[in-house]
């Protein structure tokens, strides 16, 4: 049974009693109006509002104007709320916007390990210098010093975790000068290896590799973001879709109301024609209808501006339609205690805290180390060449004959040492704030929860109580029916009846998606809505890939 038959179901299965209470030749063109009514709400009548007339017209302007609005529309996409959250994931601009951002994040860890990438250094000089010769016999013009050479350096340095420099040069100098010295030209080379190593201010891993370590702290804090960014995508597809479908069954309704104000119409013209009834009762009865008809497009209205908004977060143009799953009342075991552990586990909010308070750790440890003196051991080892080639100038680097070593400290401090004193006091304080956010963040949860599980509690006593008094204003409904058979009551009677049972079908409805709602909201404030949905972190952190970071297990 469709959904809109459902909704007639209770309404109209009192017209065939109507129609047999009516008094024996009362009433007859009213009695096979009433007939009409019940075979109409057979299964084979279709949803339409209303049945064709004989000439193939809707007696609904307002059926009519719907059907000529769905024959030109676009081929509609039906969606449920797992095929909506899966689009949703896979689709929306902000989350994946947030996954670049995180991917961004990826390629700055990455860049910061090149602290440890060997640094190669190659230089090439050829050049000339003349100068005059300060003698005791110095004229202007006079003796000159002359000199033609040419450069080829070349080095690597490594970067300790320790903190130190290791470097490897070579050094090469041919040089020609005037007048000649010994050996013209002159071929001079150094091969040495040097280590700077900080013993106090700059020593150790922490200080080292302190980029590499906040752009971890970054990036992690990079995956609460997108991870909050689809807790808030997936709150709001939710809370969309359940719209979509409160609006679904408020149109259904609403179409539903129509028909029965128009069939009272047509029953007050039969009965007119018929002379058991006054003229003003048609009036009345199209002035049901016509309110009934606003009531039917502003229903409509909302009912495509909830599939809009759907849409938009889906991110599709393509027309969309919900499923047939009904508006029901999902059973959720609620827990405070349990959704706190929880929710200080799974809520990004929290976890961004925690990432931002151990990001300011190693601030402080790195300030720390900063307050110390610069106590720096330095070592070299070189063999130096000569010769008046280069293979002389090359066996002298290749034997042990030239031997060249130093080892030594260096110390340098700034005296008050303010800069370093102060961003350790400015760490500590900066610390204290995180901390009583994150306190403050926690029992702001704590609340949140005790709140959501209040709402859920009311929210499924209004589901109850909105379901008596739908249950009431059908019975109401069905009694004024009767009466009015009998002609104890009017057409104003009934028709207030008829909207009686809309308000209470409307808060049904709107209970029930309440109650949807704030199941969605208990479980994003205790950190449970991805979980709950099947939402995973793949964890394939490639910049360089375009793969979904999230996915929905068995979608």
């Amino acid at each position: 049974m469709n959904l809109k038959l459902s909704l007639l179901l209770p309404v109209f299965l009192v017209f065939p009693g109507l129609a047999m209470a009516l008094p024996a030749g009362a009433a007859p063109v009213a009695s096979s109006t009433l007939a009409k009514v019940t075979r109409e709400q057979t299964p084979d009548s279709g949803d339409s509002p209303s049945a064709p007339n004989a000439g193939g017209e809707s007696d609904d302007p307002i059926a009519a104007v719907l059907t000529s609005a769905n024959t030109d529309a676009a081929p509609t996409l039906q969606v449920d709320l797992r095929l909506a959250e899966r689009i949703a994931l896979e689709h929306n601009l902000g989350l994946k916007a947030q996954t670049y951002d995180l991917l961004a994040g990826v390629a700055a860890e990455r860049k910061s390990h090149g602290i440890y990438d060997p640094l190669f250094s190659l230089s090439l000089a050829r050049g000339s210098a003349k100068e005059e010769v300060n003698s005791a016999f110095f004229v202007v013009g006079g003796v000159k010093n002359s000199q033609d050479y040419r450069q080829l350096d070349a080095g690597v340095n490594q970067q300790l975790f320790t903190g130190g420099q290791l470097g490897l040069d070579f050094t090469n100098e041919r040089t020609s000068s005037e007048p000649p010295p010994g050996i013209n030209p002159a071929y001079a080379s150094e091969f040495k290896l040097s280590l700077t190593q900080p013993l106090l201010k700059n020593f150790g891993r922490t200080v080292t590799e302190q980029a590499i370590l906040f752009a971890i702290k970054d990036r992690q804090r990079s995956v609460q973001d997108m991870r909050n960014q689809a807790f808030t995508l997936l709150s709001d597809v939710r809370d969309a879709y359940f719209e979509v479908l409160r609006s679904r069954d408020e149109l259904a309704y609403r179409k539903t109301s129509l028909e029965l104000a128009q069939r009272v119409l047509k029953e007050n013209r039969a009965r007119v024609d018929a002379g058991v009834m006054a003229p003003i009762d048609i009036l009345e009865a199209e002035v049901g209808v016509k309110q009934r008809e606003g009531d039917l497009l502003d229903a409509q209205r909302q009912h495509q501006d909830a599939l809009d908004n759907l849409a938009l977060l889906l991110n599709t143009r393509q027309p969309l339609q919900a499923g047939d799953e009904p508006l029901e009342v999902t059973p959720l075991v609620t827990d405070a205690e349990a959704g706190l552990a929880t929710a200080l586990v799974g809520r990004p909010d929290i976890q961004q805290q925690l990432r931002d308070i151990e990001r300011l750790q190693i601030e402080q440890a790195v300030a720390r180390n900063q307050r110390l003196p610069a106590l720096d051991f330095l070592a070299s080892y070189s063999h130096k060449g000569l010769g008046k080639d280069y293979r002389d100038d090359w066996d002298d680097i290749s034997s042990d004959r030239y031997p060249n070593w130093q080892v030594g400290v260096a110390l340098s401090y700034p005296l008050g040492n303010r800069a370093a004193r102060n961003e350790v006091l400015r760490n500590r304080v900066r610390a204290k704030g995180l901390e009583a956010r994150l306190n403050q963040l926690q029992e702001e949860v704590r609340t949140q929860i005790r709140a959501a599980i209040r709402l859920l509690d009311v929210n499924r006593k209004k589901v109850e109580i909105s379901s008596r008094g739908r249950d009431l204003a059908e019975e109401k409904l069905r009694t004024l029916l009767k009466r009015k058979e009998v002609g104890l009551a009017t057409t104003r009677d009934v028709l207030q009846g008829e909207e009686d049972l809309a308000l209470a079908r409307t808060t049904e409805i709107s209970s029930l998606a309440g109650y949807n709602d704030a199941v969605t909201a208990y479980l994003r404030v205790t950190g449970q809505l991805l979980d709950r949905e099947g939402v995973y972190f793949t964890g394939d952190l490639d910049p360089e890939s375009d793969d979904r970071l999230l996915r929905l297990a068995n979608p």
